[in-house]
């Protein structure tokens, strides 16, 4: 056996370091946390990708008019492009509404955990 006496930096490495290969269990928070992620993450991907694609097709649209001049096709384009970059929050609130009542349960179970520990703390 080794003789070696650790001192306090060297066992607050070594703690360090086990912390990396304990596996640890998620707490009700952080599970309640990723559970809200999940529901509203979609909604919001989805819907900033048709924004952004509207976006892009309304300033195509303005660029027709404004260096090309091809006045009425680009006010056509424009106008295309923000009805497509509107739709995107109907698009996002109606995909979140529908993955709420998906997970309505599950986060009412979790959140009801979380809060009655800390009422009992």
């Amino acid at each position: 056996m080794s003789n070696y006496q650790a001192n306090a930096r060297d066992q607050k490495r070594a703690e360090s370091i086990r912390r990396q290969y304990v596996s640890r269990e998620e707490n009700k928070m952080e599970q309640l946390q990723k559970l809200d992620s999940k529901v509203k993450s979609p909604g919001k991907i989805i819907a900033s990708i048709i924004g952004v694609i509207g976006a892009l097709v309304m300033g195509y649209g303005m660029a027709l008019v404004m260096v090309s001049g091809v006045m009425t096709t680009g006010i056509a384009v424009g106008v295309a492009g923000m009805v497509v970059a509107l739709i995107a929050y109907p698009i996002y609130a109606g995909i979140t509404n529908s993955r709420k009542k998906k997970y309505a349960a599950e986060v009412m179970r979790l959140s009801d955990d979380v809060i009655k520990k800390t009422e009992e703390a």
